[in-house]
């Protein structure tokens, strides 16, 4: 950690003592001895026992007295130290959601804004982040926006460091919803990471995002008609055959009886069956002689 910022969570620790919004015990419910012992350097370890051994008591108070907090702001790690402090403006109402606010929590927050523009871990741009001008407008006199209004004017600009210079911290934070004041010191101070989310959401009273709930499907056709629309349109009849009816095989296989043979040898008797000479047609043609081919036609037979 900067030695800046080391300072400025020291000084901030102190302020949490004096105005009472931090307790030794407070402190120790976080910085447990596990973390002390190891987390301080073993001076501070034997220092911190020898000093229990000579007074014969042991108390938070005795621990802080030795591990000041100088001391655990530049040993222990700063999530230990955050999350003490996030815990105590919890405490003192500077959450938002409705626990009453603590009598010196604005005296706590003036102090801790004062050493973060101090010791420059904070500058006015970030103070102006929270307390805008709709903050400025609804939650400040008239006096002080008059105020702010003729400084404005008079060095013919206006910016967050005329802001802070004009106004001050001690009627920022007297003003201002205490809320804002932490959560422009959560963003400042908290370290990266989970609980340094979780300190600005709780200072700011906001909550994650849900995510949103899907979209129910459109409702689907009645049972009866999805299986009217799941069915296939049944296939048109095919066209009729022009073709003739095959013949079946049983007719050629099967013997004939001695009608049907007489029948079958007279049919043949009346057919004509015309032979070929053998090529004399053709040997005529060749001789110029048309002579056609002749024809054997056969008797009836009794």
């Amino acid at each position: 950690m900067p030695p800046n910022r080391e300072q400025w969570i020291a000084d901030v620790l102190r302020a949490g003592l004096e105005t009472h919004i931090l307790s030794e015990p407070d402190i120790l419910t976080h910085a447990t001895p596990a973390v002390l012992i190891g987390s301080l350097p073993k001076d501070v370890v034997i220092r911190l026992l020898d000093t229990t051994l000579v007074t014969g008591t042991m108390s938070p108070e005795a621990v802080l007295q030795t591990a000041t907090p100088e001391i655990l702001s530049a040993h222990v790690p700063p999530m230990v130290i955050w999350d003490c402090l996030a815990a105590a403006a919890q405490r003192a109402g500077f959450a938002g959601d409705g626990t009453p606010e603590a009598p010196e929590a604005r005296e706590f927050l003036r102090r801790a804004l004062a050493q973060a523009l101090t010791h420059a871990v904070t500058a006015p741009k970030d103070v102006v982040e929270d307390v805008s001008a709709q903050v400025l407008g609804h939650h400040f006199p008239d006096e002080l926006k008059t105020k702010l209004l003729e400084a404005s004017l008079a060095a013919g600009k206006m910016n967050p460091e005329l802001i802070i210079q004009t106004l001050g911290v001690a009627e920022i934070t007297r003003h201002a919803p205490t809320e804002l004041v932490w959560a422009c010191l959560a963003r400042t101070g908290a370290p990266h990471g989970t609980a340094a989310r979780a300190a600005v959401a709780a200072a700011v009273g906001t909550v994650e995002p849900k995510a949103e709930p899907l979209a129910p499907p459109p409702p689907g056709p009645e049972p009866a008609a999805a299986a009217v629309q799941a069915a296939p349109l049944p296939l048109p009849p095919p066209p009729p055959s022009t073709l003739p009816p095959p013949i079946s095989s049983t007719a050629i296989t099967t013997p004939m009886s001695p009608a049907q043979r007489a029948a079958m040898d007279l049919f043949e008797d009346d057919m004509v069956v015309e032979v070929d000479d053998g090529g004399g047609a053709e040997a005529a043609r060749d001789k110029g002689d048309a002579r056609k081919p002749t024809t054997k036609n056969t008797t009836r037979r009794a």
